[in-house]
């Protein structure tokens, strides 16, 4: 039978590599034919470095759990914190160095398998490491992987705030708060190709959820502050903050929030959520107790391709 593990903490890893300046720890491999939900948690030293390149395919998403990070994209550079997220897309210039001892960089990926690339790197490595010295090697390595070196900058210094590509702790790119619940997207259905969106979800103690609509996709979350119970497939269960659920295709769940001002982040939105946010915020500004109304609001969520079939109080 399939075997697959849905509440990962961060010392259920499946693979680890070990690298001149980093750790890196898989939690979840490239899922489907999109290479979607790869998902790692890397462990910096002080100083390492990550050179300037571009991808032609993949977006990259990193969430910085501890640390900070000297950030460089399309020529500005800036310093993102614990908190802060960033998202980059095929074509944009790139480039990291890791500020502080033992800075966890979380890493998530959509349309590239960045793992298998370091695997591979490591066995060339074992095999016959004076490839690793020649650039003509290394050249055709990359574009396998479609990445390509670039020339370090002379970068322009801004705040991060002024660098779109980071999404600072407490900022978002759109913002909803209803009863119990706010929302911040984090990342545009526009900046992943259209694949996927990226929420960010601020609960009140008591909220519940209930996903029992069947869909065919992976859900991933992430709790990032606080404590979510959680039932799925007839057994119920507490994930702390830096633990991630990966809920498998056709499978009913829910989630209730333990602690005030607990944060999860939803990192593979199949829906609509955007624009679901917008039309329930407009149908709550002419009738307040739409729910109370969950007929009327299960029609809103399935136009809008969301699963959701409740969320309520306890």
């Amino acid at each position: 039978m399939f075997d697959y593990k849905i509440h990962i903490t961060p010392d259920d890893y499946i693979h680890e590599l070990e690298e001149k300046d980093c750790k890196d720890y898989l939690f979840i491999a490239p899922v489907g034919e999109t290479l979607n939900n790869e998902m790692s948690d890397v462990y910096y030293q002080e100083n390492a470095f990550v050179p300037y390149h571009e991808h032609s395919k993949g977006y990259e998403t990193f969430a910085i759990d501890r640390g900070s990070v000297e950030v460089t994209i399309n020529g500005k550079r800036a310093i993102a914190e614990a908190g802060d997220m960033i998202h980059i897309e095929p074509y944009m210039s790139h480039g990291f160095r890791f500020l502080e001892e033992g800075t966890i960089w979380r890493e998530m990926f959509l349309g590239m398998d960045m793992y298998g690339g370091i695997l591979e790197k490591q066995l060339i490595d074992r095999s016959c490491p004076e490839k690793l010295q020649d650039d003509a090697f290394m050249v055709g390595y990359r574009l396998k992987h479609h990445t390509r070196r670039l020339g370090e900058p002379e970068p322009e210094v801004v705040p991060k705030e002024g660098m779109p590509q980071i999404r600072p702790k407490g900022k978002s790119i759109a913002h909803f708060a209803f009863d119990g619940i706010v929302c911040n997207q984090k990342v545009g259905r526009h900046e992943t190709g259209g694949v996927k969106e990226v929420w960010e979800f601020v609960m009140d103690k008591g909220v519940c959820v209930e996903w029992d609509a069947l869909h065919p996709d992976w859900d991933l979350y992430v709790v990032k502050e606080g404590r979510v119970e959680v039932s799925v497939l007839g057994r119920t269960f507490v994930a702390n903050a830096r633990d991630i659920l990966h809920i498998p295709p056709y499978t009913g769940y829910s989630m209730k929030i333990l602690d005030d001002q607990t944060v999860v982040h939803a990192y593979n939105v199949k829906a609509l959520g955007l624009r679901l946010a917008e039309i329930v915020e407009k149908k709550l500004e002419t009738g307040p107790d739409l729910a109370k109304r969950w007929d009327e609001v299960r029609d809103i969520f399935r136009q809008n391709k969301s699963c959701i079939t409740k969320i309520s109080r306890a």
